[in-house]
């Protein structure tokens, strides 16, 4: 039972120590029309990092015609 506790607490430590990193990251997005762009986020932690890509996606309609954005890491 103590190898086990041990070995669990031993994948979360590592498991927080690789996510609190800071390091670079590239955050790809697709419009509606399958263009692709490629935004540099620097310096973030991996979940920061996923937040500010997600916060660069879109949707919204003018008259009939829609423009979306979709963004992921």
């Amino acid at each position: 039972m103590k190898k086990i506790l041990l070995a669990s607490a031993l994948v979360v430590t590592m498991t927080m120590g690789f996510t609190s990193c800071k390091k670079n990251w590239t955050c790809k997005c697709t419009d509606q029309s399958g263009n692709t762009n490629n935004v540099a986020i620097n310096n973030q932690t991996l979940l920061n990092a996923s937040s500010l890509c997600k916060d660069k996606n879109y949707n919204y309609t003018v008259a009939v015609v829609t423009f979306s954005q979709s963004c992921s890491l």
